[in-house]
C-alpha cells in the first residue's frame, strides 16, 4: 500500500505565520473546524542599543519562519495529514519594524554595529 493512501484526509487547512518580536510562530489549522492541527514556535534573539529601540537580525528572522514552516510540516506528515491540502496563509507581523533588503545583492541592510 503505497504511503499516500495513509493520509488523513481532512479537507482543506489554513495556515498563519505568527512573526512577533520575541519568536516566529507557523500553526496550522482545520478550515471546517478551526482545530489547531500542529504548529511550531521559534524565539528571536533582541539587542536593545539604546533606550526604545529593540534590533534584531533580519536573516534570524526569516530563518526562524523557514524552520517554523518545516517543523511543523514535518510534524503534520508524521500524524499523516497531507500537506498539500493547505490551500491559505495567513501572515501576523510586528507593526512598528523595518526591514530594508538590497535589491541587487538581496542582503539585508541594518546596522551593523
Amino acid at each position: 500500500m503505497a504511503a499516500s493512501s495513509n493520509r488523513i484526509m481532512l479537507g482543506p487547512l489554513v495556515a498563519a505565520i505568527d512573526q512577533g518580536t520575541s519568536s516566529t510562530r507557523f500553526l496550522v489549522f482545520n478550515a471546517k473546524t478551526a482545530e489547531l492541527l500542529s504548529h511550531h514556535q521559534v524565539e528571536i534573539k533582541q539587542s536593545f542599543p539604546k533606550e526604545g529601540w529593540v534590533e534584531e537580525d533580519p536573516k534570524e528572522i526569516l530563518q526562524s519562519v523557514y524552520e517554523c514552516m518545516d517543523r511543523t510540516c514535518e510534524k503534520l506528515t508524521q500524524l499523516n495529514i497531507d500537506i498539500s491540502n493547505i490551500k491559505a496563509i495567513g501572515v501576523t507581523n510586528q507593526r512598528e519594524t523595518t526591514l530594508v533588503w538590497d535589491k541587487e545583492t538581496g542582503e539585508p541592510l541594518y546596522n551593523n554595529e
